[in-house]
């Protein structure tokens, strides 16, 4: 174990780099307990008991490395690393992908050249023997694009050549699925992922024009496979102008004290507020005092806010959605709605009549919806900016959390609560530290093995700081009796 921690100390290396480095460096050998000139774990030592760590833990059923992490934010706890008054806050950054992210093309022509030389191995078929059969002639190229003479600026070549690689990939893939008990069961399973994937990426990015061929699809594919060694990997965004391939890392700490306590490892497309409450849950079963957590505005959703505040009486500190009106126009935070009765009373104090309940597409959920009469709305001053040219009353459709949002915004207007969410910039401190250890990169290819390195990372930044408060503490009578 110290071994692997020894990996995250500085900003990251491979296994093999690793087992170098503890071959030759002292201060690892006297860290790792070795001799000067004794045997050193090797690679595949250090990728089993990797794989061991990922594994879960008989007692509680959890990945070894989890409970080992939970267990060093403990011992740091003990040990009174916290500050007297901690603040919480929590963050997210972009972590880039190991595998390769590819365009359309090149993830069809190399995958599909993957797959022939997996099937060459398992059945002992040459690869020009499988090129001539699936009719894929660049399956000998070193290069998929640079196998196909065109001029890649021309649609009309490039459309013909993605239409002919697209019906060879799924020749190939029938060929297998059809052939795969000629080969040794041990080696079907990754044969037949694979096959998958290539279905996956023409189904995502392609479709038919009018002449029956498979062109490039103009439309945005949800959870779109960027990489076929990287099927976890997804497309994200820092910001509007910042994108990024990979995957997504979330940390919540304490940012007085530098002390992480929990964090996770997503798609590079999921939403920081959708993996928020898991995030403080996980704090929670270590620090049950928690009732304050400062974000930014990623998490300022009113359904996070309900689900933190109703299920764990947690408060969260971030800037409320603005109100969506037009420019000009009234916007629902016009209308005073009393939630105990459920009357709304619009902004020239008529009240609305009985509400229903409607199915909200955007929400997924039920809400309510106010309705005004049109002979009252004719009337109305503020016809023209509440109701605009239409001849029928006004109709108001609530957030399925407009009491949340709405306290939400009450809350933010306070001073109080702005002062406290300055304080929130400080959370940065977590993610550069983990940064400065290689967290902006994985090391390995899977979703696993990224939870694997952020953990460590975080281990290691913990037991730092524990390190540093120890050493202070055994310094301290020294300084007194100077």
């Amino acid at each position: 174990m110290t071994l692997v921690l020894l990996r995250w100390s500085e900003e990251g290396v491979s296994r093999l780099g690793t087992v170098k480095r503890a071959e030759s460096d002292v201060r690892w050998r006297a860290a790792l307990g070795l001799e000067l000139n004794g045997c050193t774990p090797c690679e595949k030592t250090l990728r089993h008991f990797e794989a061991f760590l990922r594994a879960p833990h008989p007692a509680c059923d959890r990945p070894r490395y989890l409970v080992f992490f939970e267990h060093c934010v403990r011992l740091c706890m003990d040990n009174q690393l916290l500050a007297h008054t901690p603040l919480w806050a929590m963050d997210s950054t972009p972590m880039w992908c190991y595998g390769a992210v590819k365009d359309t093309v090149r993830l069809l022509g190399d995958g599909v050249a993957q797959l022939a030389r997996l099937w060459s191995r398992a059945a002992g078929v040459a690869m020009a023997e499988l090129a001539q059969a699936w009719t894929l002639p660049h399956l000998l190229a070193k290069s998929t694009k640079g196998a196909f003479r065109i001029d890649w600026r021309d649609q009309q070549a490039r459309d013909t050549v993605l239409d002919g690689l697209a019906r060879g990939v799924l020749a190939a893939v029938q060929f297998v699925r059809e052939s795969i008990d000629q080969v040794a069961r041990s080696k079907r399973k990754r044969l037949l992922r694979l096959c998958r994937h290539l279905v996956r990426v023409i189904a995502q990015d392609l479709e038919s024009d009018g002449q029956g061929r498979m062109v490039l699809a103009q439309r945005v594919a949800r959870e779109r496979l960027i990489s076929i060694t990287e099927p976890q990997a997804r497309h994200g965004r820092k910001s509007r102008k910042q994108p990024f391939n990979g995957f997504k890392l979330h940390v919540l700490g304490d940012v007085m004290s530098g002390l992480i306590t929990s964090l996770t490892v997503t798609g590079g497309n999921t939403h920081d507020g959708s993996v928020a409450h898991r995030l403080v849950r996980r704090a929670m079963q270590l620090y049950d005092e928690l009732t304050r957590v400062l974000g930014d505005s990623a998490y300022g959703g009113a359904a996070l806010r309900y689900t933190l505040r109703t299920e764990q009486s947690v408060q969260l500190v971030t800037p409320p959605l603005a109100p969506t009106a037009a420019k000009g126009k009234m916007g629902r935070d016009t209308i005073r709605i009393d939630f105990d009765t459920r009357q709304a009373t619009c902004a020239n104090g008529v009240t609305a009549g009985n509400p229903r309940q409607v199915f909200s597409r955007e929400h997924q959920r039920d809400t309510w919806e106010y309705n005004w009469p049109s002979e009252v709305c004719q009337k109305c001053p503020l016809r023209e900016p509440c109701n605009g040219s239409r001849s029928t009353g006004h109709r108001a459709r609530l957030h399925p959390y407009e009491q949340e949002l709405r306290a939400a915004r009450a809350d933010w207007e306070q001073p109080a609560i702005r002062d406290i969410y300055r304080e929130r910039s400080k959370c940065e401190r977590l993610l550069h530290r983990m940064i400065q250890h290689g967290a902006r990169k994985a090391r390995a290819w899977g979703l696993a093995a990224a939870h694997l390195q952020a953990h460590c990372i975080a281990t290691i930044c913990n037991l730092g700081l524990l390190a540093k408060a120890l050493a202070q503490q055994a310094l301290q009578p020294v300084l007194l009796a100077a």
